[in-house]
């Protein structure tokens, strides 16, 4: 019994001295500055424009841009620098911080949130590096994912010697919960719009909304037609049969009420609409690929809840 007790408290000790240590490396110094792959270029700007729908001629119409030349989207910033490449044996003080709050037993991260200031705009040809620092580091907080610290990693994005822009992010390194700790599935979110779904789960069949105006097929449910606008909202019950479209399997860390390994489904059904689901209880996750043949069934999940699920088809 005391053994176990001095491994609890050097355990405890351990963990102290790394947080210790994790910040000693805060400050406004920052690490080595890494080059980002490649210049400002138009065709991303495009790919950028076509998938966020901006319009503005500032970033493609050169005839029509009042600066007498083409800009980059602000919002793109971090986009020029996604493939710098890292030096492994110079890294930077946030990495350290990491390091050491993984140590610790922090090993799992959400972000929380990411703030940029823009100091100006970008033209085409420029490339952009950056350098990062830790900036605070909380103490210990209690949240509703577990045991973490808060800490803010700055951004500073560089043309040549001139920073261009500032990005913090701020993130929660947390304890992940033990296996043992995880208990029912979060349920889902029911809704007006989405209640026949959930009823006809109950009913043992996968109803996927159809457009009273036009007849269009549509999962997710939403109140209002894409293409016709009508909201007179039916629905009808899939087959069931249906394809892989795409597929990725967790491991790590447990979820409530989840089996692991986990795998997520992005099923394209016969009817020619994807629904997300997962792989049936017992089925093997080695099996899934892109393009396999699928068949729906309903299983329980911890707590009574009933879901649809896929399983390879017989």
């Amino acid at each position: 019994m005391t053994a176990v007790g001095d491994v609890a408290v050097d355990a405890a000790v351990t963990a102290a001295a790394l947080i210790e240590e994790a910040r000693s490396f805060l400050g406004p110094t920052p690490g080595p500055a890494r080059v980002g792959r490649d210049p400002v270029n138009l065709p991303m700007v495009h790919h950028w424009c076509q998938a966020l729908d901006d319009r503005n001629p500032a970033y493609v119409d050169p005839d029509a841009s009042t600066r007498g030349h083409l800009i980059a989207p602000p919002g793109m910033l971090q986009t020029w620098i996604m493939d710098a490449p890292r030096d492994p044996s110079a890294p930077s003080p946030n990495e350290e911080v990491m390091r050491r709050l993984d140590a610790a037993g922090y090993t799992s991260v959400v972000a929380v949130n990411y703030d940029h200031d823009y100091l100006r705009e970008l033209s085409l040809g420029e490339r952009v590096s950056v350098r990062t620092y830790a900036e605070d580091l909380s103490e210990e907080k209690q949240t509703a994912l577990g045991p973490g610290r808060f800490t803010t990693t700055v951004y500073e994005y560089l043309v040549g010697d001139e920073v261009v822009g500032i990005g913090r992010m701020r993130i929660l390194k947390f304890r992940p919960p033990r296996a043992s700790d995880v208990g029912e599935r979060v349920r889902p979110a029911v809704g007006r719009d989405n209640a026949f779904f959930w009823d006809g789960v109950k009913e043992g069949e996968l109803r996927i909304q159809q457009c009273g105006g036009c007849g269009m097929l549509r999962h997710p449910p939403a109140p209002l037609c894409a293409r016709c606008a009508s909201t007179d909202q039916g629905y009808v019950v899939a087959s069931g049969r249906g394809v892989v479209y795409s597929h990725v399997t967790h491991h790590y860390p447990p979820l409530a009420g989840v089996e692991m390994p986990h795998t997520a489904l992005l099923v394209e059904l016969e009817e020619g609409v994807r629904v997300i689901s997962e792989l049936a209880s017992g089925a093997d996750p080695a099996q899934v690929r892109i393009g396999l043949p699928v068949e729906l069934v309903f299983q329980k999940v911890p707590g009574g809840q009933l879901l649809p699920a896929f399983r390879p088809a017989s």
